[in-house]
């Protein structure tokens, strides 16, 4: 579970310390200054974590969804459906547009990235989805996002092109 220690108190859920961090650093500019758009970041970020995290981890931690081992490939494939459907819907969202939220950077950008990495960990058809697969790019040219994933040895430093 993520978390984030702010004078002595924890601070849980991407969403919740996205956008902490955000409006700490206000200069940064990681969430839109439009209320409307602000709310669409938000809300983007609390389906990525309520919607599509879990979709992932029926793939990776079955167990934690039922006792039954005989029922684990099921939630598997089923998981991995959601997640590819998922991924897919990311995808439109970013048609024609540079960032999740426009053409501007949000903390939306990097959560994002991470789901791209995942699909690519468990080999789903990445390259398919165009407008993802373009975003990831613009994020890889991003020196602090190249710093982090260098510093973790992503697969999407270490990945073939495709």
């Amino acid at each position: 579970m993520p978390a984030l220690s702010v004078d002595g108190a924890i601070l849980v859920e991407n969403t919740a310390i996205l956008t902490y961090l955000a409006k700490k650093f206000p200069t940064a500019k990681l969430l839109p200054a439009d209320p409307l758009a602000e709310a669409r970041c938000i809300s983007n970020m609390a389906w990525f974590s309520n919607t599509v995290h879990p979709s992932f981890t029926h793939i990776n931690r079955p167990e934690r969804f039922a006792d039954d081992p005989a029922v684990h490939p099921n939630l598997k494939e089923t998981g991995r459906k959601n997640f590819w459907a998922n991924l897919q819907e990311i995808d439109a969202m970013l048609k024609g547009k540079d960032w999740m939220i426009g053409t501007q950077y949000t903390v939306c950008d990097p959560y994002a990235l991470i789901f791209y990495g995942w699909g690519t960990r468990i080999s789903l058809p990445m390259k398919e989805l165009a407008a993802y697969t373009a975003f990831k790019d613009r994020m890889l040219l991003r020196p602090a996002v190249r710093k982090i994933l260098e510093r973790e040895q992503n697969i999407l430093l270490t990945a073939p092109a495709a």
